[in-house]
């Protein structure tokens, strides 16, 4: 069998450790540990806490930092090209594999860095990025997040967070609706035209967390295909 796994935050903590490299670390994914794994494909999220940006132009300095970080990841990958190179689409994906290597996929994890502006979520396409988790635990100008007060639950997607949903299924971006609230998990059912992914969910029925999927939503995300 061959993994694909659509999530780590492997970027977001090697930026935090000096002198800790992706072809061997102590984190959970490496390329030792892709190789033993028999890995074919890793998504690779460049994550953004945004409580760790204050002020006025906090948002505007989470967007550069993310821009740093999909560099950094870059830089990493540059380091493994023997073994491992991006994937941009799925053509590219099958070449790697055919040539022996695993596939790297770049993906953003918080939505909310766009602040409202469609020309970054354009030059995250044109930087490599091929997934967008549209939120992360807060609400942002995409949508809202799971949350256990119904009130915040059952909010869905914003104007701003429709536009997005459907320039990404014209870029060919996959829409990943994990952390997002069940009201925007529906709206992203109604409004997006491609198949959508949930990148880090369980079952809420086995684990009652809001962060997981209810059956019916299960059911309604592998129909959407």
């Amino acid at each position: 069998m061959r993994l694909i796994d659509m999530h780590c935050d492997t970027f977001w903590l090697m930026m935090r450790k000096n002198g800790v490299t992706l072809q061997k670390n102590e984190l959970c994914i490496d390329m030792e540990k892709m190789k033993k794994a028999g890995s074919m494909a890793q998504f690779f999220a460049s994550f953004i806490h945004m409580s760790e940006f204050n002020g006025a132009n906090a948002v505007e300095e989470a967007y550069q930092y993310t821009l740093e970080m999909i560099a950094y990841g870059k830089a990493e990958l540059d380091k493994c090209s023997d073994s491992i190179e991006i994937a941009h689409n799925y053509n590219e994906l099958i070449a790697n594999r055919d040539n022996g290597k695993m596939s790297a996929i770049l993906t953003v994890e918080e939505g909310g860095i766009l602040n409202g502006k469609m020309e970054y979520l354009e030059e995250l396409y044109q930087q490599g990025i091929r997934l967008i988790t549209l939120t992360w635990n807060h609400e942002n100008c995409i949508g809202f997040p799971n949350s256990r007060e119904p009130v915040v639950m059952n909010q869905g997607l914003k104007p701003f967070g429709i536009e997005v949903v459907k320039r990404m299924n014209d870029l060919g971006m996959i829409i990943d609706v994990s952390h997002l609230s069940d009201g925007g998990f529906w709206d992203v059912m109604e409004h997006s035209t491609k198949p959508v992914v949930a990148s880090h969910s369980n079952a809420r029925a086995l684990c009652n967390h809001p962060r997981n999927l209810t059956d019916e939503m299960i059911k309604t995300l592998a129909k959407k295909g």
